[in-house]
C-alpha cells in the first residue's frame, strides 16, 4: 500500500475500535479492502469512502444489535446466572447418582447428613457464581461477601458429610438422581435467556468510575495498571473536551479492548480455560477419593473449594466462548 493507503488503514482501524469492532473482524474487513484495491487500482478512500463512514457501515453490517446498543456481550445477566447455577447443580446431581448407582446399587439411603450436606453444596454453588456475577458487575465488596459465603457453605457441607450421624430418612432410586441430573442441564441447554435491554448512557464521572472496576475485577489487571489506564483516558477527555462514550464507546467494550491489548496471546496449554479444566478434574478426583475413604475434613474442604473455584472459572470461559461463537455465526 502507498503512504496514503496506510494512513487510511490506520484511521479505519481506530474508527473500527471506537465502534467495538473486534480485531478479527477488522483484519478480515481490511484484507478485503486491500484485495479490492489491488484488483481495481483504486485507492481505499475512492472505493470505500472516509474511514469513519466505512467503519460505521461495517459496525452496522457485522456487529450484533446488542453490541451496537452498547451491551457488553461478555456481561452476566441475572437470568444467565440462574441458568449456570442450575446447570452446575444438574451436573453434580448426575455424577452423584452415577456414583451411587455403581457403588450402592439401584436404591440409595437418603440420610440426614446427606440432605443437609446437599443443601449446603447447593448454597455454595449459588454463592460461588454470585461472586463471579459481582466481579463482572465491578462490585468487589459483593464478590468478597459471596466468596466468604461459599467457603462457609463448603466447610459446613464437608463437616456434615463426614461427621454428622447417618440417620436414614428415605430410600431414593439412584437412576432417578441420574435422570434429574440430565434434565436440569437439558432444560438450561435448550432455554433461551431473554434479550437484555440497552443500558442508559453513563455520565462522564460514572464512566470513569466504572472503567477501573471492570479492568481490575473482570479482566484481572493489576490495580495500579487499571488506575494508570483510567488516568490516561481522563487526561485525553480533558484535552479533547469529549464525552467518554463519544470518544471511546461503551465502558465495558473499551475495558475489554484495553485488557486484550495488555494480555499477550498464549499457547493453548497456557490458556485459562485449559487450566480451569485441569484444576476441576484434579480437585474433583481428590474430593471423590477423600469422601469415599472418609478422609480428613480439612482435605475434603480444600478439595471441594478448589473444585468449585476451578469449575466456576471453567464455566465462565465456556460461556464466553459460546457467546463469541454465536456472534460469529450471525
Amino acid at each position: 500500500m502507498s503512504e496514503t493507503a496506510d494512513m487510511w488503514e490506520l484511521r479505519t482501524r481506530l474508527a473500527l475500535a471506537e465502534r467495538s469492532v473486534g480485531e478479527e473482524v477488522s483484519d478480515s474487513v481490511l484484507a478485503e479492502v486491500a484485495a479490492h484495491c489491488a484488483e481495481s487500482g483504486e485507492s481505499p478512500e475512492e472505493a470505500f469512502g472516509l474511514p469513519d463512514d466505512f467503519a460505521e457501515s461495517v459496525a452496522a453490517e457485522r456487529l450484533p444489535a446488542d453490541v451496537r446498543a452498547g451491551i457488553d456481550p461478555d456481561a452476566w445477566t441475572a437470568t444467565e446466572y440462574a441458568f449456570v447455577v442450575t446447570a452446575q447443580l444438574g451436573l453434580m446431581t448426575f455424577l452423584a447418582g452415577a456414583y451411587e448407582l455403581v457403588t450402592s446399587g439401584l436404591m440409595v439411603d437418603l440420610t440426614t447428613a446427606a440432605l443437609v450436606g446437599c443443601v449446603a453444596i447447593a448454597a455454595a454453588v449459588a454463592a460461588l457464581y454470585g461472586a463471579r456475577f459481582a466481579l463482572h458487575a465491578g462490585s468487589r465488596t459483593r464478590a468478597i461477601v459471596c466468596g466468604l459465603a461459599t467457603i462457609t457453605a463448603v466447610v459446613l457441607a464437608a463437616v456434615t458429610f463426614l461427621e454428622a450421624p447417618d440417620t436414614v430418612i428415605a430410600h431414593v432410586p439412584a437412576p432417578a438422581l441420574c435422570a434429574l441430573g440430565i434434565l436440569l442441564p437439558a432444560w438450561v441447554l435448550f432455554s433461551r435467556p431473554p434479550t437484555a435491554p440497552a443500558p442508559d448512557r453513563l455520565p462522564s464521572e460514572a464512566w470513569l468510575r466504572k472503567l477501573p472496576q471492570l479492568l481490575e475485577g473482570r479482566h484481572a489487571l493489576p490495580r495500579a495498571r487499571a488506575a494508570e489506564l483510567t488516568r490516561e483516558a481522563s487526561r485525553h477527555l480533558a484535552e479533547t473536551g469529549c464525552e467518554p462514550e463519544d470518544e471511546f464507546g461503551p465502558v465495558a467494550a473499551y475495558a475489554r479492548r484495553l485488557a486484550r491489548a495488555e494480555t499477550p496471546r498464549q499457547h493453548w496449554w497456557r490458556r485459562d480455560d485449559v487450566r480451569s479444566a485441569a484444576g476441576t478434574a484434579f480437585f474433583g478426583m481428590c474430593l471423590v477419593d477423600n469422601l469415599h475413604s472418609h478422609g480428613a475434613v480439612w482435605l475434603t474442604v480444600v478439595a471441594a473449594v478448589g473444585m468449585c473455584l476451578s469449575a466456576a472459572s471453567l464455566v465462565d470461559h465456556l460461556r464466553r466462548n459460546a457467546k463469541r461463537d454465536r456472534r460469529a455465526a450471525t
